[in-house]
């Protein structure tokens, strides 16, 4: 298994939640209109006639570029799909990522960086990026999963993958899951802080010995722990080691990161992919530190649409914290087990 490090900066290794749009120059949509994006500048700038050292920031952003995006318009919202350099659909696994409250799909895609979390999995797959609730009171968006890739496979002018499909969920996404696991194709579930409520999964893990599942916590421990104790086979992990996650068909791992670092940092989302038997591209960034590193851009005030329902602590249906979702430090240590 590939070994990662941590983005270091001073004497701490830390990973930095950023936002950014996915720089791209092939970008297709159902309608026609080109998402662009600004590429990722460093926060200083060079000495006057000393050039300035390649960032592996913009290694990253390069990446992305030499994939394929595309934007689709959809009744039920938003869709983004990207595949990677070197994508064969032959042995390509489907990876669809939900996000969870507070945030759109199209937000959810640039603050946290989606594609460029995506291509430092190195893995090779289709991701896809549906709308999805982002308050409790929301509908489902896409109650079937089988609708939702028939849809982006109906839209797009490449090859659907012929093998895996893969569930990835934070936080309110569990919702939207509970409802996928009815599909006999899906094969894998990936909770990032997610399991609020059990939602069946136990009796999906013990289905079939081909499930997988990967449940990263932070706050969620109640019913994770339940769910684990009850599964006999779990791997238990503490923390987000650097020379990845074990090689098992389910695997538990507490972390004290924070609930949105997990989403944003880029450490948890990538090293969670790379643990799911899914083959890595050519290009695989084996090469470049693990995590996003940080950008010097301005602080985004918390959403001011909806207001939270304080009776309910689940969820995470409080706003995220109001210096934003950039720059929110997260340490990859040893939780307390």
């Amino acid at each position: 298994m590939a070994r990662f490090a941590l983005a270091s900066f001073g004497a701490v290794a830390t990973v930095v939640a950023q936002l950014a749009s996915p720089a791209h120059a092939d970008v297709h949509t159902a309608t026609g209109l080109a998402v662009s994006s600004e590429p990722i500048a460093p926060c200083h700038a060079a000495e006057p006639g000393v050039p300035a050292p390649r960032q592996p920031d913009a290694a990253l952003d390069e990446r992305v570029q030499a994939g394929r995006h595309w934007r689709l318009d959809t009744a039920r919202g938003a869709i983004h799909v990207w595949t990677p350099a070197g994508y064969d659909a032959a042995t390509a696994a489907t990876v669809v990522f939900v996000h969870g409250y507070w945030v759109d799909v199209d937000e959810a895609w640039t603050s946290y960086r989606l594609a460029q979390q995506f291509a430092l999995s190195g893995i090779n797959a289709m991701f896809i990026a549906p709308e999805a609730p982002s308050a409790k009171w929301q509908p489902i968006a896409w109650p079937s999963l089988t609708e939702l890739v028939r849809t982006v496979a109906d839209e797009l002018d490449v090859a659907m993958p012929a093998l895996r499909l893969v569930a990835v969920g934070h936080s309110g996404a569990y919702r939207t899951l509970a409802l996928w696991l009815a599909s006999r194709t899906l094969d894998t579930v990936v909770l990032l802080d997610a399991l609020y409520a059990e939602c069946g999964l136990l009796p999906w893990a013990r289905a079939s010995g081909q499930h997988r599942l990967v449940n990263i916590v932070y706050e969620t421990s109640r019913f994770s722990d339940y769910l684990h104790r009850h599964l006999p086979g779990t791997k238990r992990v503490a923390g987000l080691p650097l020379e990845g996650l074990p090689d098992a068909r389910i695997v538990y791992v507490r972390t004290d990161v924070g609930h949105w670092q997990l989403v944003t940092d880029g450490v948890a989302l990538p090293l969670a992919l790379r643990a799911i038997a899914v083959p890595l591209v050519a290009s695989a960034p084996v090469d470049l530190l693990l995590g996003l590193p940080h950008r010097c851009e301005p602080e985004v005030e918390a959403r001011q649409d909806v207001e939270p329902d304080e009776s309910v602590n689940s969820d995470h249906l409080h706003e995220p914290p109001r210096y934003g979702l950039r720059g929110m430090p997260a340490m990859a240590r040893m939780p307390s087990m």
